[in-house]
């Protein structure tokens, strides 16, 4: 396929080029920092639930395939959020540089 393929909604932007998907996001009046922040907020209620779960015994319950997919979306966010943050402190360098 050498025609990429595009959709886009809601500031998010699924292409589809050789047998890669590219996923974009797009977000308005937003740091670096207030972005990362937000995503650890995500992460940490996230978090928090999967824990509450967990002591009540309902996480082990849950099928292995939904419990991988939660510890996923955790990585996720946590991946997001280190990025986020070391853009953040890149461009507070930048800044105090110039």
């Amino acid at each position: 396929m050498n025609n990429p393929r595009q959709h886009t909604r809601h500031g998010l932007t699924a292409e589809y080029r050789n047998a890669d998907i590219h996923l974009s996001s797009r977000v308005l009046c937003e740091t670096p920092l207030s972005l990362a922040v937000e995503k650890s907020a995500q992460l940490c209620a996230l978090l928090f639930l999967a824990s509450d779960n967990a002591e009540s015994g309902v996480f082990g319950d849950l099928n292995p395939e939904i419990q991988n997919r939660v510890l996923s979306l955790a990585a996720g966010l946590a991946h997001e959020t280190l990025v986020l943050s070391e853009l953040a402190t890149q461009c507070e360098a930048n800044a105090q540089v110039a």
